[in-house]
């Protein structure tokens, strides 16, 4: 990666974690880009140099978020009727597409790392991402 494209990602990343914009569901590449006042291309770019696409990035944040708030049992109580509203938490639109991006990213369902949450206690979700290869 050029020291101009790590420039551009690391204040893509600041202002992504630091605003939390990936809980946005609507969040775009060209939303993003506006932020920061550059070219769509770059940052593009510098995303693409340390993962697959933005999307890849954007759930990739998410997932980290989701997996540390439960870690930090800052989840609260889960019921399983709450996929929905729980995904749309953490930037996802439904449960479906958090199961997907879940299974890629750790191995599991949404109900898997609840379940595990339940029986093992807060570290459950944290500790299981850890032991899976990303």
């Amino acid at each position: 990666m050029t020291p101009t494209l790590e420039l551009i990602f690391e204040s893509l990343d600041e202002v992504m974690r630091g605003e939390e914009l990936y809980l946005d569901p609507d969040i775009t590449l060209p939303d993003l880009s506006r932020r920061l006042s550059t070219n769509r291309t770059y940052v593009s770019r510098a995303v693409c140099a340390k993962f697959k696409n933005f999307r890849d990035y954007v759930n990739t944040l998410r997932v980290e978020r989701l997996l540390e708030d439960m870690q930090e049992g800052r989840c609260g109580k889960i019921q399983q009727a709450e996929g929905d509203e729980f995904a749309l938490r953490y930037g996802f639109r439904s449960r479906r597409s958090l199961d997907r991006i879940l299974v890629l990213e750790t191995g599991c369902t949404y109900l898997t790392l609840i379940r595990r949450r339940g029986l093992q206690g807060k570290n459950a979700a944290y500790e299981l991402h850890e032991q899976v290869p990303v």
